[in-house]
């Protein structure tokens, strides 16, 4: 009887609903994000982004369904035969330029991502040998790009097959062309060698084209002497500035002795018009005094004589000059009668 009346008196512990609200909180929130996770992966599996400066090759279970460019790229306006070129199977790709969020099938449509940027190519440096059988080692710098993504993806698949493509590929082009060039030209003239790099830079984008890429430029990066023929292209190119030095001297030379010769000329010219008008203005000048004379000597006969006799005796006598004349010479008689006749007023004044 005691042990069921201990029975009848056991009661159950009081509920604690502070935990029991915990715990359906907790189921809330891992069933909410657990909904949050499966919408982003399905969003993430229904979209992909494209970059300001990417590229993307969209497929279906391997055949090409669309090629998004970048909205600058003008490859494929320019080359529309490429899309229908034996072994690419393009013709019905749908070709867009965009960027930015797109929609895709999921676990449908697959999606590579290209990057439509310029990469740089830099080979290693390489022996080429001249017309003239010089030989120099060079290393090349070009920028290239994928242009046809659809192309590019077909062929080279990714970009470290692409490099191995192009080192393959264009130093012998360059070396090619480089052959057909003299020593002098490859190294001192930057016109035939500029002119040459531009019909191997065509020649390579001939190629190159076919894989969706396309080279903007190509240059040489640097050119290294062999250790055998370092001292004598020194010696040609010092030969060849002391050349033009020679060259600029004699020029030099030729255009002092033209102007030389032609401030001579000048000066004779001017000196010979200086005489020619100086003796004009003499003779003019002499005409007149003879004029003036002549008008002079027709007013006053016996006075003109006397002047004249009078300036005859200036200049020819001097300082301590003794002169012995005749009493009746004309320079001197005319002077004697005028003296003679102050005396007799002299004298006539003193009586």
């Amino acid at each position: 009887m005691e042990q069921n009346h201990a029975t009848n008196t056991y009661q159950k512990p009081p509920v604690d609903l502070n935990r029991r609200n915990a715990m359906r909180t907790a189921k809330s929130v891992t069933i909410f994000l657990a909904v949050l996770i499966t919408a982003g992966i399905l969003f993430g599996a229904c979209t992909y982004t494209i970059g300001e400066n990417e590229q993307a090759v969209v497929s279906q279970f391997g055949v090409i369904r669309e090629v998004v460019l970048t909205p600058t790229n003008t490859f494929v306006d320019e080359n529309p035969d490429l899309m229908n070129a034996p072994g690419a199977k393009l013709q019905d790709v749908r070709v867009v330029k965009d960027k930015g969020l797109r929609f895709k099938l999921p676990f449908v449509t697959q999606v590579n991502i290209y990057d439509g940027r310029l990469n740089t190519f830099t080979s290693n440096a390489e022996p080429v040998n001249t017309k003239d059988k010089k030989q120099y080692y060079v290393t090349i710098y070009g920028q290239w790009q994928i242009s046809n993504p659809a192309l590019f993806s077909i062929t080279q698949q990714n970009m470290t097959k692409a490099r191995q493509y192009l080192d393959n590929l264009v130093f012998p082009v360059i070396v090619q062309n480089i052959n057909n060039l003299t020593a002098e030209d490859f190294v001192s003239n930057k016109d035939v060698l500029n002119e040459t790099m531009a019909q191997a830079l065509s020649q390579i984008n001939d190629t190159v084209r076919e894989s969706g890429i396309r080279f903007a430029d190509i240059q040489i990066n640097r050119t290294l002497l062999p250790e055998n023929n370092m001292q004598s292209t020194y010696e040609r190119m010092i030969a060849n500035r002391a050349k033009v030095a020679q060259q600029l001297r004699s020029e030099g030379e030729e255009a002092y002795q033209k102007a030389v010769a032609e401030a001579d000329k000048e000066a004779r010219v001017i000196k010979s018009d200086a005489i020619r008008d100086a003796e004009r203005i003499k003779g003019e000048g002499d005409a007149e005094a003879l004029r003036i004379y002549a008008e002079a000597y027709g007013k006053d006969a016996e006075f003109y004589t006397y002047w004249r006799s009078l300036q005859a005796l200036e200049n020819m006598l001097e300082e301590n000059a003794t002169l012995v004349l005749d009493e009746d010479h004309p320079l001197w008689a005319d002077v004697l009668r005028w003296a003679s006749e102050v005396d007799d007023v002299h004298a006539a004044g003193a009586q």
